[in-house]
């Protein structure tokens, strides 16, 4: 046969009841024995996760050629938690029934697992054909029975021998028919391998395994081990047995990790990893013990292999299992009311160590005692540390997701919903989607007036423009309960409004669209309406008459300011009178009516211009001031930058 022109990788994992014949359908399928441990191959079981490889032809398309990972996993009772590590990044499940025996307890309980976990494909492969002994029909009939209203309802089921060799055909091609309809992985950025297996080889160091998603991995690129953030980089690379320079998402991939060692079980050190670890970049997801999620409970407890078929108290401890860790923890739910079979509830789960997690990702809940299989779920807020479950906006965000489907428009737009706005660069990091993805979801709300777009923020558009009329509305208040002052501090409105704001950042561009749509311009540090003008509370006109009247009578003699500010009104009227430029400040002890100080300036100019520069003396004299007052104005006007000093001499600025 030809060498295929195209391989396109996909993860295969078996499923199903102890003793079924998963291990030896996989060393059928790819001539590869999965079971690796010598107790397997004493005992006659699978213990822990198994692997081989599985080149399948498309029949349709010969050029085409189907790289496909194959995990088996144990199927007894005892080692669940083994399996549900090796199917959380599967395109297709081989759920595996023998003929002689049917469906039973792990079936039952691993079908549940495939299904929480969303696998998108599923074929039921019927083994030992050759003992059902005339019966092959109507077992075939229950397995049909056990699928009906479920998303596998029309599932293939396969009947394979692999003794007599019968249906391997049948099975490759329906393998073959699936996957040319499954989309290829893609590169989203986003590389993570879950680490299912760790050991050390001699001359080498430390080599993990585990599925690869999100985005290729390449030698020497520079990765960290979550969580824990250890940092190290990539030796080599190797796709069952074979060197490579770069793995693709979809592949099993063993990679070389130098300056690491094997982990003790959870003892997480800076230079440590082993299984439940996932080898990643950095930036991307969260290191968390506290979560928010939806879960969902299956009503498929009267079937066989459901020993915990009650309802799930809030605050039941429990075990997550997500990639390949197994976290022990705690779950809560917001009405503190339990979950029986075949609901779906917002739920909150406190974790007894870190998991790394990004959100969107599926789990699998299972007892403490780890005797049978609660739930699943999908994180919806990977670090829910800081916000209360039972808050409206946490609910009706966790309310939004659980009634749609979880696509990346779902997602954007119920985050929108709850935090109003969203950087979209850092916020990509957070969960599956890319930022192409979100930034094609978000041009979507713009378009459809949902949103608005301002730098590298999107803004939920009835919650801007409800606040900008809101800040511009406090503004105006202001100024009617305040006539005699410029404006509402900056600092003020950043006290009071700044909590409403996803970021302070944001402060810049709420300034800015309060000037283009309100008319509301800064002032200083303060905020004002573009119409206002400081005019005199009725209360102080009487002592702003009075100090006017006072200051006219000595223009150029005034007395010191204390002579004016005798009482907290007084001093409100003098700061009035200097806002409504009717009176200027000269240091910080004297005052002069404003049209004194534009008679000075003007004296003060000519003089300069035409005489050239001069001392505090001679100025004094042109404008018939004291010492007192020529001191401090000329001190006023070197600051202002009308005049400049030279030692003794001041000259007019545009000399």
């Amino acid at each position: 046969m030809n060498e295929a022109k195209r391989s396109i990788p996909f993860i295969v994992a078996t499923a199903g009841h102890v003793d079924h014949g998963k291990s030896a359908l996989v060393k059928t399928l790819t001539q590869e024995d999965p079971d690796r441990l010598p107790e397997e191959k004493r005992r006659g079981i699978t213990i822990d996760l198994g692997f081989a490889q599985w080149l399948l032809r498309d029949p349709e398309n010969p050029s085409t050629q189907y790289d496909l990972g194959i995990v088996d996993v144990p199927g007894h009772e005892d080692f669940v938690k083994n399996m549900i590590s090796g199917v959380g990044a599967v395109d297709l499940g081989l759920l595996v029934v023998a003929a002689d025996d049917g469906w039973m307890p792990q079936t039952e309980e691993h079908f549940q697992i495939l299904e929480y976990l969303a696998v998108p494909n599923l074929i039921v492969v019927m083994t030992k054909s050759d003992l059902a002994e005339g019966e092959a029909d109507f077992v075939m009939e229950m397995i049909r029975e056990e699928l009906k209203a479920t998303r596998f309802e029309e599932a293939p089921i396969i009947a394979t021998s692999t003794k007599t060799h019968e249906g391997f055909d049948a099975l490759g091609n329906a393998v073959s028919d699936i996957l040319k309809r499954q989309p290829a992985h893609l590169d989203l950025g986003k590389p993570r391998l879950p680490v299912d297996r760790c050991f050390s080889v001699k001359g080498m160091g430390t080599v993990v395994t585990g599925t690869l998603i999100g985005a290729p991995f390449t030698t020497d690129q520079s990765v960290c081990v979550q969580p824990g953030n250890l940092q190290t980089k990539i030796r080599s690379i190797q796709h069952h047995h074979a060197q490579q320079e770069a793995a693709a998402p979809g592949m099993r991939t063993a990679l070389n990790l130098p300056g690491t060692t094997l982990r003790k079980e959870h003892a997480f050190t800076n230079t440590s990893v082993g299984r439940g670890q996932v080898v990643t970049i950095d930036g991307l997801g969260e290191n968390t013990t506290c979560l928010d999620a939806i879960m969902e409970r299956t009503s498929r407890f009267d079937k066989p292999g459901n020993p915990i078929n009650g309802c799930i108290k809030s605050g039941t401890r429990i075990r997550v299992h997500i990639g390949s860790d197994n976290i022990p923890g705690r779950i809560h739910f917001s009405n503190h009311e339990p979950m029986p079979p075949g609901s779906r509830a917002a739920a909150r789960i406190r974790l007894e160590r870190p998991m790394f997690a990004v959100e969107g990702d599926r789990f699998v809940l299972r007892d403490w005692s780890q005797q049978g299989t609660l739930g699943g779920g999908r994180i919806w807020d990977a670090d829910s540390s800081h916000r209360k479950l039972s808050h409206l906006e946490q609910q009706t965000y966790l309310n939004h997701l659980s009634a749609s489907s979880g696509d990346a428009h779902d997602y954007l737009r119920a985050r929108l919903a709850r935090d109003h706005g969203i950087q979209l660069d850092t916020f990509a990091a957070k969960g599956q989607w890319t930022a192409k993805q979100l930034a094609r979801e978000a041009a979507k709300l713009v378009k459809a007036k949902q949103a608005i777009k301002r730098s590298d923020w999107l803004l939920d558009t009835k919650w801007w423009n409800t606040n900008l009329t809101v800040m511009a509305d406090h503004v105006i208040l202001f100024h009617q309960t305040h006539p005699d002052k410029p404006g509402i501090p900056l600092e003020t409105l950043r006290r009071e409004f700044g909590t409403l704001l996803p970021s302070l950042d944001l402060l810049p561009m709420v300034l800015r669209e309060l000037g283009k749509e309100h008319a509301i311009e800064q002032a200083g540090e303060c905020l004002c309406h573009q119409s206002h003008s400081v005019t005199l509370p009725d209360r102080l006109a009487p002592l702003a008459d009075q100090i006017l009247k006072e200051l006219s009578q000595t223009p150029n003699e005034p007395p010191a300011r204390k002579h004016y500010d005798t009482s907290q009104d007084a001093g409100d009227a003098i700061r009035c009178l200097i806002r409504m430029n009717k009176v200027v400040e000269i240091g910080t002890d004297l005052l002069v009516l404003q049209s004194v100080h534009e008679d000075y300036l003007h004296k003060i100019k000519n003089h300069l211009t035409t005489q050239g520069p001069s001392t505090v003396s001679s100025l004094r004299q042109v404008l018939e001031i004291p010492r007192r007052i020529a001191i401090p104005l000329l001190e006023k006007l070197d600051k202002e930058g009308q005049t400049i000093r030279e030692g003794d001499l001041r000259k007019w600025k545009a000399i």
